[in-house]
């Protein structure tokens, strides 16, 4: 089901709320040395607000777009945690199209659908980035054989083909939990399905394990945080 004549404002009403939930997960789950790739940093913001319920040492935070990138860098000196890298996550380690929109937190791999009024479904300019798959990130990050405790994937509806890129990888035994968006109602061409990456990672051996903060519109719900689990 598609409401092309409304989108939810993201700057208005996309706010991380403060989740208890959300920080006694990260308290279990979690412990000071471990380490965390979260893909789709933006600007950082979600890596700060981990380390503040966690001092976890090591935070591979990756943000293709340049303008959000210079902005996690300038934060990775306050927080030393942060490793920002200037990649997106995709099927081939090649340069790919880029889709950046005016409030750069709807940028994406994916083209946004037209005609859609919101700021990050607004196209701003197309770049080419260099992009790399997971697994390959993770061979040389030397990270094979530790394990990571959590994955986070906010990618704007290309959450499918980073878990996909995972390879062999996307395995409890390496990824112990994932993070990921997911959206109810298509925003991009070509989106990923919920219902696919519930499969895929239930056949992967994780179990769904939390919804985190969602937000409804028009009495439809639009998206989530799923948190993954390892059986």
């Amino acid at each position: 089901m598609n409401h092309p004549n409304h989108r939810p404002d993201i700057e208005q009403e996309d706010k991380r709320e403060s989740c208890k939930w959300f920080s006694q997960d990260i308290k279990r789950l979690l412990c000071a040395n471990s380490i965390v790739i979260d893909i789709g940093a933006n600007k950082g913001q979600w890596a700060v607000d981990l380390l503040q319920i966690m001092a976890i040492s090591r935070i591979y935070s990756i943000e293709p777009v340049p303008e959000a990138f210079y902005a996690l860098r300038h934060k990775s000196i306050t927080f030393p945690q942060i490793k920002p890298i200037n990649v997106a996550i995709s099927k081939e380690s090649v340069k790919v199209p880029f889709f950046v929109t005016e409030s750069d937190v709807g940028s994406s791999l994916l083209k946004p659908i037209d005609g859609q009024p919101s700021k990050w479904l607004t196209i701003k300019q197309n770049i080419m980035v260099d992009a790399v798959r997971l697994d390959e990130f993770i061979l040389n990050e030397g990270l094979e054989g530790s394990p990571i405790d959590l994955v986070k994937i906010d990618t704007q509806g290309a959450d499918q083909i980073v878990l996909e890129s995972a390879g062999i990888f996307l395995s409890p035994r390496q990824i112990r939990a994932v993070l990921v968006e997911v959206s109810f109602v298509d925003f991009y061409h070509n989106q990923s399905r919920y219902p696919e990456i519930i499969a895929m990672l239930d056949a992967k051996g994780y179990r769904l394990a939390r919804i985190y903060p969602w937000r409804a519109h028009d009495e439809w719900l639009w998206w989530a945080d799923l948190l993954f689990i390892g059986r």
